[in-house]
């Protein structure tokens, strides 16, 4: 099941955002990753959420030469905003590169897979970047095949 980025709502004001999130509150979505997509009918309480700042929604009132920013990665978080883990890619929109996420071998309404997908116009066209796996003893989610040094997927520090 791929996250919708059409389905993701902005984050209420009462909600807690990382510190490096806080100055794009109002860009930044929450999408339920859920094996049934939420709809406005059936809204679902997700065990994991995506926490991101859609860029195109940031630049949409500024100049169009407004300077590009450095942008937090997305995070994955529970319930409770317990951080579990990055996404290594800005999630949906890094210009002109688009991010396709899908989660799947769900267990007791968690996915224990997180397979990304860079969509790319440019020279070096599309790529895959390394899945992200559930780590229950860990409680995060990590990344296969990569050395520490190249995992950008590590909760900030709190």
């Amino acid at each position: 099941m791929n996250i919708p980025p059409a389905l993701c709502v902005p984050v209420d004001r009462s909600v807690g955002l990382p510190a490096e999130m806080e100055p794009y509150r109002a860009a930044v979505r929450i999408c339920a990753i859920a094996q049934q997509p939420p709809s406005v009918a059936a809204p679902v309480a997700a065990k994991v959420n995506l926490l991101s700042v859609f860029t195109d929604d940031y630049y949409k009132t500024l100049p169009a030469d407004a300077a590009w920013r450095d942008f937090p990665l997305p995070m994955l978080v529970d319930a409770t905003g317990r951080c579990l883990g990055r996404i290594p890619h800005l999630f949906p929109v890094d210009p002109p590169q688009e991010l396709t996420i899908s989660a799947g071998r769900w267990q007791r309404g968690t996915p224990h897979e997180l397979r990304l997908k860079v969509q790319s116009p440019a020279v070096g066209g599309d790529s895959t970047l390394p899945s992200l796996h559930w780590n229950p003893r860990k409680g995060t989610y990590t990344p296969k095949n990569t050395t520490p040094s190249q995992d950008k997927t590590s909760c900030p520090q709190t």
